[in-house]
């Protein structure tokens, strides 16, 4: 019999509804029984249980309903609704003419950036294409094994990452846990499953994350109290959806910059001459959309 593991209520949540999956992760999390829930929202126990499993779809007032009984915050309210049915789905990757454009303004969204880091992620934190400060940033810092096949969540949370330098390791590993849940449930894809996964193997769970993770405030910026030979020094790494809306678009890019709030520089010059010229991260485009080369060349 498997035991209990940080990642438990997450396995359970595996329905064949998104919207199950969800709603049952929250009901858990809170530790409400289905009859609790049905009494809150005057329905029957026999349609949360229906809900949960995917053989009833709820209205519109009935995904609300739940979203204010579980007290969710904007962006998870967000991922329920959705899950539901009621947001569009709108992908800029399916014409090829803005999949260019979306290159277009990656890279050059990274070259404006320096020397200041900035990356490319997609929905489940996989690494796309970095400038060079970012490299000049994370290459002394965390395991080089974490850097073969990048994943932003693993470079800050993982145990062999940032995730020891950092004094708010614990809360921001909390956050990004509930985070890349919600797109997990949401969408069910393999991609996120397997992060979580390896986030677990590697301890990078932190115990009671769910409850810890949902009473953060939910912003698209997130700080970093990294720890260094000068004491602590505060950074904010800063996210933007690169997409035709602002938010649950599946696929869509977010693209991330790293600063000192002390304005300070991040990087230095030395430590920016020192990264490869050639390493396959640096100003890397976008799979499919066309020929693009890095940002000033033909």
């Amino acid at each position: 019999m498997k035991t209990n593991t940080p990642l438990t209520l997450v396995e359970q949540s595996r329905s064949e509804s998104a919207f199950g999956r969800l709603m049952h992760f929250w009901r858990k999390t809170l530790g409400l029984s289905q009859e609790q829930l049905s009494e809150d929202l005057g329905v029957s126990t026999r349609h949360i249980s229906f809900l949960e499993t995917g053989r009833s779809q709820p209205s519109r007032l009935v995904a609300a309903a739940l979203a204010d009984c579980f007290g969710l915050s904007a962006r998870d309210r967000a991922y329920l609704l959705t899950a539901a049915g009621f947001s569009a789905d709108q992908s800029v990757f399916e014409t090829p003419e803005l999949a260019v454009w979306m290159n277009k303004s990656l890279l050059n969204a990274l070259a404006r950036a320096e020397p200041e880091p900035a990356f490319a992620l997609d929905n489940f934190g996989r690494v796309i294409s970095v400038n060079r400060a970012w490299l000049a940033f994370f290459l002394p810092r965390v395991d080089p094994v974490l850097l073969e096949e990048p994943n932003m969540y693993e470079l800050v949370m993982n145990p062999m990452g940032l995730r020891p330098q950092l004094h708010n390791g614990l809360a921001l590993s909390c956050g990004l846990a509930l985070y890349l849940t919600m797109e997990t449930l949401q969408s069910d894809n393999p991609m996120g499953w397997d992060v979580l996964e390896r986030l677990e193997a590697a301890g990078a769970l932190p115990e009671n994350w769910q409850q810890l993770g949902r009473r953060l405030i939910h912003t698209s910026d997130y700080p970093l109290a990294l720890k260094t030979d000068e004491g602590v020094v505060n950074l904010t790494v800063y996210n933007d959806t690169l997409s035709s809306t602002s938010q649950l678009v599946h696929p869509r890019l977010l693209i991330g910059r790293i600063y000192r709030d002390d304005r300070q520089r991040v990087v230095s010059d030395a430590e920016l001459a020192a990264v490869p010229e050639d390493h396959p991260l640096l100003y890397r485009p976008l799979q499919g959309s066309g020929e693009v080369g890095r940002p000033g060349n033909s």
